[in-house]
């Protein structure tokens, strides 16, 4: 049964306040967002909603729902040449308790579309070490997704029916380190192994002069390791970041992203933001433009994903975010923030360039219970 937008808003607030004690009082924010994506086939139109609440003393409830409306006419999403759309709703909430120096929370979240059902849960824990100055973030998660070629058009799917499951694990660290009172360090690793099936279902590949289904490896060993800097300049009311993660998986795949942006306040509650962000990676080990033959013993893999093939993006945006009240609107709506970014990529693969737009209002509250 797939969930409307509104029952899903209301199951997730529902959701959220069982987590709250009563005779409390609640303070928070509600963020709504809208993204937009445009590529050459495919476009995607995302509304959502998340927000966050106190719970008695020192926990904190959080909320989230979205909906995405995907059209395409890709023929790797299900469609046979002709555009088609479908909805993937989701819906999370998650509580976090702190206790003296340390935080320790959990989240979960549920996502359903006609060919894609997945849930995911996560634990995490902080610690505020050195009267602050570090922060050590430990998370463990676990997923697990149901895939088939149900969404299939136009008889694409060959009268066969392709389903499987997909079980994922994470581990993740991270340090936080102030190291001057305008310079900030980060440091984080991941850790990710998926246990299933990691074909998609569409998706059919030219080997020996026929279409066969994708095959690849039914396990994926995933490392990341990110670092971050993010200095400011009271000068100026400037704040520069960068950052830089190293990824490696044992599909053989190498992912370089370095990226860089600039933070300036212009007056009291008013910021504009650009960001560049540069993506190259290796293709896998199994991955080829031309498959001779699709003969198991020859070639055990077999894929035509763009994303498993060697690959350049680079990503553009601006960003810009103000305060109601620093546009002289007074009152509690002057507590509002508004946040507006466009932004453009530019990738090598077939799929061509895309446009990215997201706009945001973020709404704080105050709610006794």
């Amino acid at each position: 049964m797939q969930l409307t937008a509104p029952a899903a808003v209301a199951l997730a607030i529902a959701g959220a306040l069982t987590f709250l004690p009563r005779a409390t009082r609640a303070d928070g924010d509600v963020t709504v967002r809208g993204a937009y994506y445009k590529e050459r086939s495919t476009r995607v139109i995302q509304p959502m909603a998340d927000w966050r609440m106190t719970a008695g003393q020192s926990g904190e409830v959080t909320g989230h729902v979205l909906v995405d409306s995907i059209t395409s006419a890709s023929v790797s999403a299900g469609a046979a040449g002709e555009p088609f759309s479908e909805k993937r709703y989701e819906l999370g909430a998650g509580y976090a308790q702190a206790i003296g120096r340390f935080l320790a929370g959990g989240s979960a979240r549920y996502s359903t579309e006609p060919d894609y059902q997945s849930i995911f849960a996560t634990l995490r824990g902080q610690a505020e070490l050195f009267r602050k100055n570090t922060v050590v973030t430990v998370a463990v998660a676990r997923g697990h997704d149901n895939i088939t070629n149900a969404g299939a058009q136009g008889g694409l799917g060959g009268g066969v029916t392709i389903d499987g499951q997909l079980d994922t694990t994470l581990g993740s660290v991270g340090v936080t380190q102030i190291l001057s009172p305008e310079l900030v360090g980060g440091l984080t690793y991941d850790l990710i192994y998926l246990d299933g099936f990691q074909e998609n279902p569409y998706r059919r590949v030219a080997a020996g002069g026929e279409f066969h289904p994708e095959r690849v490896p039914d396990t994926r060993l995933r490392h990341a390791i990110a670092g971050s800097l993010r200095g400011f300049i009271p000068a100026t009311d400037t704040t520069l970041f960068a950052a830089y993660r190293l990824y490696h998986d044992d599909w053989g795949i190498t992912a370089h992203t370095p990226e860089a942006g600039v933070i300036q306040e212009i007056k009291p509650g008013i910021e504009i933001a650009g960001r560049y962000r540069y993506y190259f990676q290796t293709d896998a080990d199994f991955y080829k433009p031309i498959y001779d033959t699709a003969d198991p013993l020859m070639e055990p893999y077999i894929t035509e994903d763009d994303k498993l093939s060697a690959l350049t993006t680079h990503t553009v945006e601006v960003e810009v975010s103000a305060l109601l009240s620093a546009l002289g609107i007074e009152g509690d709506l002057g507590q509002v923030r508004v946040d507006a970014s466009a932004g453009y990529l530019f990738q090598s693969s077939h799929y061509g360039n895309a446009v990215i737009g997201q706009f945001a209002i973020e709404v704080p509250f105050e709610a006794g219970l």
